[in-house]
């Protein structure tokens, strides 16, 4: 059975190993992956760590199945300049690719909804390349781009989703069904 829960600091390291596992593919070759396992575990546990002191609810989760990680999702308040208010970022979602298609994917992403729902929150804003595979996975649940960006000095383009949650949520359970029978 999967289990969805709060990732420990301990679980980092594999989480960040996970992400530079994915890097590459959501590169779609437009960029090289230059992402060091160091750096971004000390970028995502600083981030873990200093919610408070930017007046932010950070969500950091993973998929596990007899304690083996499937995949991960972090999640926290939008900046304004994306959602002026009541709105939350998918930081990042990342499944191993031997996982994929099992629905891990929805889990996480209808705990993080649930997650901000409670706390007010209405609407979503996902950064993600414009070339990577999961990019037709976030438009399949209503995510509509509303704006493109350059990053990685101008070499990967990258498409700005935006989604009601509640919309977005009941899509997702939706289509979880035919994995859990819900």
């Amino acid at each position: 059975m999967i289990k969805i829960r709060e990732l420990t600091e301990t679980d980092m390291q594999q989480a960040v190993e996970l992400k530079i596992l994915c890097w590459t593919e959501e590169l779609a070759g437009k960029a090289e992956n230059t992402l060091s396992v160091s750096q971004q575990l000390n970028f995502w546990i600083n981030w873990m760590n200093t919610a408070q002191e930017n007046n932010d609810i950070r969500l950091s989760i993973g998929a596990f199945e007899n304690d083996k990680m499937l995949g991960v999702a972090f999640g926290s308040f939008a900046e304004t300049f994306d959602i002026p208010e009541k709105g939350i970022e998918l930081n990042g979602l990342w499944v191993y690719p031997d996982q994929r298609n099992r629905g891990i994917s929805l889990m996480m992403i209808i705990y993080i909804l649930d997650f901000y729902l409670a706390k007010g929150m209405e609407n979503m804003v996902i950064y993600n390349p414009h070339y990577a595979p999961s990019n037709g996975f976030y438009r399949k649940f209503g995510a509509q781009v509303a704006k493109q960006v350059y990053q990685m000095d101008g070499k990967l383009l990258v498409d700005v989703f935006l989604t009601d949650m509640l919309s977005m949520k009941r899509n997702m359970k939706n289509s979880l069904k035919k994995y859990v029978g819900l």
